[in-house]
């Protein structure tokens, strides 16, 4: 959803050194094994042929961030796929300590390896409105701009939650009829209808308590976001970023005061 030039391209701010091969949300087989590749979890060595799905950040477990349990924020950071090769090739090596297994699933899903490659992106959306965002209380409203891999994933952790409506952002009409699926009770397309209004209506002016930015246009969509808190009356609502962009956002520090409302940071 980033905004793209001319050429098609987007301006990219996280962490990249390329060339490097991309895919960074994935799961597969062990082929291979270390002496010392103990899952820590079990503090069994890992077996070939067992399903794995892998973390995207590659972290030190040493530095400051690290220590204080905020290894998306490692201060010696690779990220599989942009600054070192990721997964779109036959194999991949992976440090255990990344490796989470898939085994307890077999039976369960068709394909496991298609429900490990989801665990990244759902991951970034659980850290985004549950961990970052704080939650919600069973009976609150939510939005969600973007009906992107994460804000799919939101929508659906959000509703689990006990969102009561779950308003979802979105004009494209095939990840809108994802969103549905998801367990989205709204749609709203921007470019056709008034998103406060609509979300006025949809909350009876009561607002949301957590409002997800997951179109990677904080310019445009901001505005938005910050006109439904203040004519909704939202107090206490919470802002959460988790899309990547380069542009600024205009912020009304008096809506936020006003409001006692927070913009807070997720990354990964």
């Amino acid at each position: 959803m980033a905004q793209t030039y001319d050429d098609g391209y987007i301006y990219y701010p996280g962490l990249t050194a390329f060339p490097a091969t991309l895919g960074h949300e994935f799961a597969g087989e062990i082929v291979e094994v270390g002496s010392k590749a103990i899952n820590k979890r079990t503090s069994k060595p890992y077996e070939k042929g067992e399903p794995v799905t892998v973390e995207e950040m590659v972290w030190c477990g040493e530095c400051k961030p690290c220590c204080d349990g905020y290894p998306n924020h490692c201060e010696r950071l690779q990220e599989i796929g942009f600054s070192i090769d990721g997964a779109y090739a036959e194999y991949i090596a992976v440090p255990a300590k990344l490796c989470w297994s898939l085994q307890k699933l077999k039976g369960k899903y068709d394909n496991i390896y298609k429900i490990g490659s989801l665990v990244e992106p759902t991951s970034v959306a659980y850290n985004a409105v549950i961990e970052r965002g704080g939650g919600i209380r069973p009976g609150e409203n939510v939005v969600i701009l973007g009906a992107g891999p994460i804000g799919l994933a939101a929508a659906k952790i959000l509703k689990t939650a006990g969102a009561a409506a779950c308003i979802m952002s979105e004009p494209d009409e095939n990840r809108a009829a994802l969103a549905r699926k998801m367990g989205a009770d709204y749609i709203i397309n921007p470019q056709k209808e008034n998103f406060v209004d609509m979300v006025k209506e949809y909350t009876d002016n009561e607002g949301a308590a957590l409002y997800l930015e997951a179109t990677g246009l904080p310019h445009i969509v901001t505005d938005d976001i910050q006109n439904a808190i203040w004519e909704c009356k939202a107090v206490n609502s919470t802002v959460v970023i988790v899309a990547r962009a380069e542009q600024r956002m205009p912020v009304c520090g008096e809506f936020f005061q006003v409001r006692r409302a927070r913009i807070v940071g997720a990354q990964a």
